[in-house]
């Protein structure tokens, strides 16, 4: 009867030290699995700073490509009005001038 005693109280024991490991274990995992959590949170407020950063990068882009095309459409108007002056003033001469460049573009690209 007493060996049973025995046997009862290790079995009693090594259920105890069992039962202290797994709680050992997953309070280490919950702890792991809160600085995932908080990593993956400070990721994510990253991920949207540089996102917003981006966006505002890009706005200054556009601002300045349109800024580019504006001016550049500006310049092709002027350009193409004093073109427009100058066959006015001299159709003669532009008439001439188109033939000779077409007789030139035609010899180029050999038709």
């Amino acid at each position: 009867m007493a060996a049973n005693s025995d046997a009862g109280k290790a079995v009693d024991h090594a259920a105890a030290k069992v039962s202290d490991t797994v709680n050992k274990v997953s309070d280490a995992a919950g702890g792991v699995a809160d600085s995932a959590s908080e990593q993956i949170a400070s990721l994510k407020k990253q991920v949207e700073d540089l996102y917003a950063e981006r966006e505002k990068y890009l706005s200054k882009a556009m601002d300045a490509a349109e800024g580019y095309a504006a001016r550049a459409s500006d310049a092709a108007q002027v350009q193409y009005e004093a073109v427009a002056d100058r066959v006015r003033e001299r159709p003669a001469q532009s008439i001439l001038i188109a033939a000779a460049a077409g007789y030139i573009l035609a010899r180029i690209l050999g038709r």
